[in-house]
């Protein structure tokens, strides 16, 4: 199984050198931007060891390019594309602010993809309002950013064997994934996750769910399905998660949510900024999860994303420039699929 470590920064991504350490197999690309500093390369080219380094010039090949702006997480999206061009099997999408709390970080997630597990037992969380929060299985309970705000999550478990893992997130210790409101409010510190979060849960695949960038890896054949898209703020990873969730559900795949566990040591942020990214994402995450639902037919001959990247385009609060992009990374992806 070869895998990847995607992500970009603009910080010295220190804890990479660890990462390398605990499997040498595993492949590093780091997509730069603009502002990222020389340091910062330097230390990715000399430090750790099976590392890809996506000049800005580089990454002017691919179709979408001239979409995604500079100063934004959506580089990764370079990194993406040169991961599969590589023949990951599997990719983690990563930042620079997590810290491994495990040796055994890369073999948990090799686990949920290995066709053994499938034969495996777990839970399965679902919900009557149809949305469960992974923010439920971090103790205290904390609503994962993204996650819609006039819904409750109310999770209902029950035995699932024979499951097939497309996504798996990582739960985040330490400054856990929430949203600006909550930061601000009470900014909760993780120290724990229940028992069940220990264990590891699938979602029902009729059920939403959001999941991040953060800590989570994905199977290579969902790589199209995980392109953030510029044009509407921080929530280009939940809005990804949404369409892979889509996905997924023509596909038989599901998403886990448990170990391997990450401490987030928050890179600072202007959080009166980042509540501003997030205004629009509030009030129309669950319009597009109402959307997806409502496309319950997919032609055979066009894939299943660019049809709801088309069909978005219509759609009158939707950005123009996050479905241009998205056709864009999709002409790319299948260059190299």
């Amino acid at each position: 199984m070869k895998i990847a470590i995607v992500t970009t920064t603009i910080h010295t991504p220190r804890t990479l050198s660890l990462m390398a350490k605990l499997s040498p197999e595993v492949r590093f690309f780091v997509a730069l931007d603009e502002n990222t500093p020389e340091e910062a390369v330097n230390f990715c080219q000399h430090d750790v060891p099976n590392t890809q380094v996506i000049f800005l010039q580089d990454q002017e090949k691919w179709a979408c390019a001239k979409y995604i702006p500079m100063r934004c997480v959506e580089r990764r999206n370079f990194a993406i594309l040169e991961a599969v061009a590589w023949g990951a099997d599997v990719l983690v999408a990563w930042d620079n602010d997590n810290i491994p709390t495990d040796s055994a970080y890369f073999s948990a997630f090799q686990m949920l993809f290995d066709p053994e597990w499938e034969n495996g037992f777990t839970l399965k969380a679902s919900s009557p309002t149809g949305w469960f929060d992974p923010g439920a299985l971090l103790v205290p309970q904390t609503k994962h950013r993204g996650f819609p705000i006039s819904i409750k999550s109310d999770p209902v478990f029950e035995p699932v064997i024979d499951t097939k893992v497309g996504v798996a997130q990582g739960l985040c210790l330490g400054d856990p994934d929430i949203d600006a409101v909550t930061r601000i409010a009470t900014a909760p510190i993780i120290h724990s996750v229940s028992e069940l979060g220990r264990a590891g849960i699938v979602v029902d695949p009729s059920c939403w769910t959001v999941f991040n960038t953060q800590n989570t890896a994905f199977i290579r054949e969902l790589a199209p399905a995980m392109f953030q898209m510029p044009g509407v703020g921080r929530y280009s990873d939940i809005y990804a998660s949404l369409i892979t969730q889509r996905v997924m559900r023509e596909r038989g795949l599901r998403v886990h949510f448990g170990q391997p566990f990450v401490w987030q040591q928050r890179n600072q942020h202007d959080l009166i900024r980042d509540l501003r990214q997030e205004i629009d994402g509030m009030e129309n995450v669950w319009k597009l999860a109402g959307i997806l639902d409502n496309m319950d037919r997919f032609a055979v001959d066009k894939s299943i994303e660019r049809q709801i990247y088309e069909h978005l385009y219509n759609v009158d609060w939707w950005p123009k420039i996050a479905s241009d992009a998205a056709l864009a990374f999709l002409d790319d992806m299948e260059s190299v699929l």
